[in-house]
């Protein structure tokens, strides 16, 4: 079997395992965080990708062994200007996508209140293990693979569209920030982040500033630096459109570092 198979496999099994369990489990009313038990499935679920690029990686050694996996991992050797995006480029998007908002939302969309900075120091670390691990998979296996056969653009689409929906369940999860959230709103947002880090890859070939800029996107959200609006309210529909675009012509127009073409 080939290692992209087996990763994707693996993380549907244990995440759509564990998160469509509590999604039939946990009655009307109830929470994913009620309980021990259900804390941890919803924990588990979510390691989902991380546990299984472990799994295909070791699985298939003639696809590239642990040791050309581990370099990716731990490449931090890179220009200091993909240090400097990885971690600015999140917050410069999100503040963009909420000024589009508010305005093209004619006053119906608001930014959401901003948490104390200095939360910063406790909420990074938190989102290397829940979030930015995830990037161990996503773009440690599956968008090289994707790659192969398919043009960075298509490859990057490609991913962030399963990635998306691997994310399902958590709607329909009581308690979790996406429960109640508008789906497809969400997911071409995830097609956009999707497309920033195919575009961080390519240029760095490092999985390590992957998980960076994935745990910096979800820390600039936990501030509040986004917009929230109505369901389908036309000014978040316009931010997320642009962010898209956006992100999509980083992926075309980027060319490969040095450190890529190795």
């Amino acid at each position: 079997m080939s290692r992209l198979f087996i990763y994707l496999a693996v993380t549907f099994l244990i995440s759509w395992g564990c998160w469509w369990t509590l999604a039939a489990a946990i009655p009307p009313g109830g929470s994913v965080f009620a309980s021990g038990f259900s804390k941890m499935l919803y924990v588990l679920g979510g390691f989902g990708p991380t546990i299984a690029a472990g799994v295909a990686v070791a699985a298939t050694p003639s696809e590239g062994g642990l040791a050309e996996y581990g370099a990716r991992l731990t490449r931090w050797r890179v220009s200091p200007l993909w240090w400097l995006a990885v971690l600015a480029v999140p917050a410069g998007f999100a503040v963009g996508k909420s000024w589009i908002a508010i305005w093209a939302g004619a006053g119906k969309v608001h930014a959401a209140q901003l948490e104390p900075l200095i939360r910063i120091l406790t909420l990074f670390p938190t989102m290397i293990l829940g979030g930015g691990l995830e990037e161990l998979g996503w773009r440690g296996v599956a968008q090289p693979l994707v790659e192969r056969r398919a043009p960075r653009l298509a490859a990057a689409l490609t991913v962030g569209g399963v990635w998306a929906l691997w994310h399902l369940p958590l709607f329909h999860l009581p308690g979790v920030s996406q429960a109640g959230r508008n789906f497809p709103l969400f997911a071409i947002d995830v097609l956009a982040n999707g497309c920033l880090l195919a575009w961080v890859y390519a240029g760095t070939r490092s999985i390590l500033l992957c998980i960076i800029f994935h745990a910096a996107s979800n820390t600039v959200t936990a501030l509040g630096v986004l917009a929230i609006g109505p369901p389908g309210g036309g000014g978040a529909w316009t931010a997320i459109a642009v962010k898209l675009c956006a992100a999509m012509l980083l992926v075309m127009t980027a060319p490969l570092s040095p450190k890529a073409r190795e």
